[in-house]
């Protein structure tokens, strides 16, 4: 089920939200119940032929877990229950998502004749990196004993489970059990409702209506120099604005059910370095890869040498994660070249002086964005050499050919381009801060009320007449 379909908002966000809260009154437990089934059942619609993999892997994950906090096994075997959970989830993860890759590759190099097809269950990248966290935090001691209805609504509590943000139980899970006493807030509920019509805005009027840019670079004819750049700046905008429009989707959801989910986009077109790009692109998988991935391999505790080792080993295996391709490899060689080049700067580059700071940071932002664009060239691209040859035709000025039709198209491009880069993003409009649990302060004066409710209900309206019948957000192949 998508957010951007008339089901889910005219018949199961109604009903979802109705159950939940009609729930407090039947037990302490019957809200958390209720939202996990209903999560199943957001689920079930779509990929009902996985379920009972969802359900399994709760049922391990939650079993490891007791066994690392219950302080009754010696270090060895906690250890030993540690690889076992996650060498379990990552076997799963590799069968479904990277089989059928290893498969191709081996029949390239070896001539096998083997081929596999796995369908890959939607949203098993997210819930597995999920539940890995937990099973670490829960051998270094940072998880409490949570009942089984909490951990299996923070596996699959609906707004997140298909294309994220990935979850962490410290910041979840407490509110789940806090759920148990909810009442339905009528301005937690405004903020989630104006916050849903942004994300829905971004998704189904911008997203999806720059895609036929998109195909002049990638699609099925071959792009001048000058189109070349057009589909790959459309597919740079399209990408950041169907993915943050699904994010915010997500927290608007969430805090409709007094929940606050974490942000996961700050800006990431406004970086002026690679380091800070990945500081508001993605939030939460940068976090993870940071926390579980980049500082247990040593981080920068071991010199520079080791630190861009470990750079590049997060970056392949976060590009990895994202696709069984070698395009997504190469995309992720290339930030974690990036981010080795952008720490070395720091290190040896030379000092600007104040008189050209400002230069220096205008320099500093094309650079990061023109990185950037470039590395989405191989995200987006079917093949390398389809990538190679989009990549060529940028590099080619000869065969440009800018028509007024590319006139025009490049006039559009720059309207997506003054949003992403000059525009308030949704948490500056609405002042969000998920670890103050605070969210439009500007609401509680009544006389803004007015105004926020007739923008949002355009913003809304617009949002709903753009939806197509079937426009699956891009993360969602993840």
């Amino acid at each position: 089920m998508l957010f951007n379909s008339y089901q889910f908002i005219f018949l199961f966000l109604p009903v979802a939200l109705a159950g939940y809260f009609v729930a407090g009154r039947f037990g302490n437990l019957a809200p958390v119940i209720w939202l996990a089934l209903a999560s199943l059942v957001f689920y079930s619609v779509s990929n009902w032929q996985f379920v009972a993999l969802l359900l399994a892997s709760i049922a391990f994950n939650y079993l490891i877990g007791l066994l690392l906090i219950s302080g009754r096994l010696r270090p060895a075997l906690r250890f030993a229950a540690l690889t076992a959970g996650v060498a379990g989830d990552l076997a799963v993860l590799g069968y479904f998502k990277y089989a059928g890759f290893l498969a191709a590759n081996l029949n390239a190099i070896f001539s096998t004749g083997l081929a596999l097809n796995v369908l890959l269950p939607v949203g098993i990248s997210f819930y597995t990196f999920t539940q890995i966290a937990f099973l670490v935090d829960a051998y270094r001691g940072n998880v409490a004993r949570y009942a089984l209805p909490h951990y299996a609504l923070f596996v699959t509590y609906f707004p997140h489970l298909i294309a994220g943000p990935i979850l962490h139980h410290r910041d979840m899970i407490p509110q789940f059990e806090r759920a148990e006493s909810k009442r339905p807030d009528p301005h937690l509920m405004l903020c989630g409702l104006i916050i849903f019509a942004i994300g829905l805005f971004k998704k189904t009027c911008l997203a999806d209506g720059i895609q036929p840019l998109v195909s002049l670079a990638f699609g099925p004819d071959a792009p001048t120099f000058d189109q070349a750049w057009l589909g790959a700046l459309a597919y740079t905008f399209q990408l950041y604005f169907d993915f943050s429009g699904y994010s915010d989707m997500a927290i608007g959801i969430s805090l409709m059910f007094g929940i606050f989910l974490p942000l996961n986009f700050n800006s990431p077109y406004k970086a002026q370095n690679i380091i800070d790009f990945w500081r508001r692109w993605h939030m939460t998988l940068s976090q993870f890869l940071r926390d579980y991935l980049y500082i247990p391999l040593g981080g920068n505790r071991h010199g520079s040498v080791l630190r861009y080792v470990n750079l590049m080993i997060t970056m392949l295996l976060g590009g990895l994660w994202h696709g069984a391709a070698w395009t997504f490899v190469i995309w992720g060689a290339l930030h974690g070249a990036y981010l080795c080049i952008n720490h070395a700067w720091n290190r040896f580059g030379p000092a600007v002086a104040p008189r050209y700071q400002r230069a220096a940071n205008i320099a500093a932002f094309i650079v990061t964005f023109t990185a950037v664009v470039i590395a989405w060239v191989f995200f987006r691209a079917d093949s390398l050499s389809t990538a190679i040859y989009v990549l060529s035709k940028m590099a080619d000025p000869t065969t440009i050919a800018f028509s007024r039709l590319e006139i025009v198209q490049t006039i559009f491009i720059m309207v997506y381009a003054a949003i992403a880069w000059f525009g308030p993003n949704t948490q500056e409009i609405m002042g969000y801060d998920h670890r103050k649990r605070t969210v439009g302060q500007e609401l509680s004066a009544w006389q803004m009320r007015p105004l926020f409710i007739y923008v949002t209900a355009a913003v809304l309206a617009f949002g709903i007449l753009g939806i197509q019948q079937h426009s699956e957000f891009i993360y969602f192949r993840f």
